[in-house]
């Protein structure tokens, strides 16, 4: 558990960043150990993940029981923290940016806490008021494409890279995301 100041501190400059304000990152910390406490960032996420199956269901083969069913979210879930890391240490160096790569973490794991805490707010929201799919679709797209906008910042500077470099970093996210999970519904389908 970090300390709560550390945690306010983090939410604090991510909140900062995501008005698209740079000084937002001296919230975070250079070093391995920074960007290591930024992994809290999950355990703050995962209620959000937890309300998320709670309203929306897993979809699953029909016969898993209900514990190997949470056991495999919960596992895809960790993973799914893991993957964009891995990936982004391999390319930060291909990007020059090696040296920025822990400070970033630490601000790209902090500002996953605003993004998730956005569209789950968005989703309480609409539900809780019946909102149509239509609506739902079109505040959705425009909320996808600035959280977009914030993770390229982010990447931006916290990497130092120009404006076409952040584009390839939130690209890489987004793929890795996108495979990730059409691998695990792909595993969580198939009886």
């Amino acid at each position: 558990m970090l300390p709560r100041a550390e945690i306010a501190k983090a939410l604090s400059g991510a909140i900062q960043l995501a008005k698209f304000d740079k000084a937002g990152l001296s919230a975070f910390g250079h070093t391995g150990e920074a960007a290591k406490r930024s992994f809290f960032a999950a355990v703050i996420v995962a209620p959000m993940f937890l309300l998320w199956i709670a309203t929306h269901g897993i979809d699953t083969a029909i016969d898993v029981p209900l514990p190997s069913e949470l056991t495999f979210a919960f596992l895809s879930y960790v993973c799914g923290w893991l993957i964009f890391p891995i990936l982004m240490w391999h390319v930060s160096e291909k990007l020059g940016c090696r040296a920025q790569f822990f400070h970033f973490l630490a601000a790209y794991n902090w500002a996953a806490v605003i993004q998730n805490g956005l569209f789950m707010a968005m989703d309480v929201i609409f539900v809780s008021i019946g909102a149509p799919e239509g609506a739902r679709g079109l505040f959705g797209l425009i909320l996808l494409v600035y959280v977009l906008l914030y993770a390229w910042f982010v990447a931006k500077s916290a990497l130092d890279l120009p404006a076409g470099p952040a584009c390839l970093v939130v690209a890489l996210d987004m793929m890795a995301s996108v495979l990730w999970e059409s691998f695990t519904n792909n595993m969580s389908t198939s009886g």
